[in-house]
């Protein structure tokens, strides 16, 4: 059974200051995630995975940033439609039912009753442990996910405080920072499209077109519509740009557009 306990005092030492500094210096920008990721590493070792989440209810989550090896970032639509309902991070939800509730979450792979989500999210990847810190906000759950390497072990209890200690500081900032996103979701096709050219001058003016409709969700069919282009020629430029942008999926180039 994985281990949950509640967080009654958090709390972040003077020593911290830096680490604060950083985060507010990212706060707002698409910086962030890997800002608490730069202090997660240095704070503690064999971090293989971070995921940053908030969720509304115990089946809807929406990452609002990860760090993690390809094949799992492929795996993420199989996680959400058949993995989500398995995984005890919603013992986490429950356990924090009011606002400013936290607490911690130690996950092995012996915890995990589902054989094929045990073996793609833990074993494959030599995870020894998960550790998560979900607080309760006004609205939603956020939360800090921390895979382990095996070649590290798991984390003692130095560590532990560490993590809670950043997860203090990090997680209500994070919580602005979706609101931010949300915001950027909202731009418009025209508005995405500069934003592709201002970052990835090496994308032609076609490529960018393609690229920032299928950030704004448009499917390959409405894409070739929108552009007055043949299906196979949206795809041929999709492909192009994924090949530029060293992508090979269009969640990753959703990713590397917010991030």
């Amino acid at each position: 059974m994985a281990e949950l306990n509640q967080i009654k005092y958090l709390r972040a030492p003077v020593a911290m200051g830096p680490v604060y500094e950083k985060l507010l210096d990212a706060m707002d920008s698409e910086k962030f995630g890997a800002t608490v990721l730069d202090s997660l590493n240095a704070i503690t070792t064999g971090v293989r995975r971070l995921y940053l989440f908030e969720a509304t209810s115990q089946e809807e989550n929406q990452l609002q940033y990860y760090s993690c090896e390809p094949y799992v970032v492929d795996l993420f639509p199989t996680y959400k439609k058949w993995y989500l309902p398995e995984d005890p991070i919603r013992e986490a939800y429950r356990a924090a039912p009011a606002c400013s509730d936290v607490v911690l979450q130690r996950i092995r792979p012996g915890d995990i009753s589902c054989p094929q989500f045990r073996q793609c999210f833990f074993e494959a990847g030599g995870i020894v442990e998960r550790i998560s810190i979900v607080q309760k906000g006004e609205h939603a759950w956020r939360g800090m996910s921390v895979a382990r390497h095996k070649s590290h072990g798991c984390c003692s209890d130095d560590e532990i405080t560490a993590l809670l200690e950043l997860a203090y500081l990090a997680l209500p900032i994070m919580s602005r920072n979706a609101r931010h996103r949300q915001q950027q979701d909202t731009m418009s096709v025209t508005e995405l499209e500069e934003r592709f050219a201002s970052r990835f001058a090496r994308l032609t003016s076609r490529e960018r077109q393609v690229c920032a409709r299928a950030v704004s969700g448009m499917t390959v069919e409405a894409t070739a519509k929108d552009l007055g282009i043949a299906r196979t020629s949206v795809l041929t430029y999709r492909q192009r740009a994924y090949q530029r942008l060293n992508v090979n999926s269009s969640l990753e180039l959703c990713s590397l557009f917010v991030h």
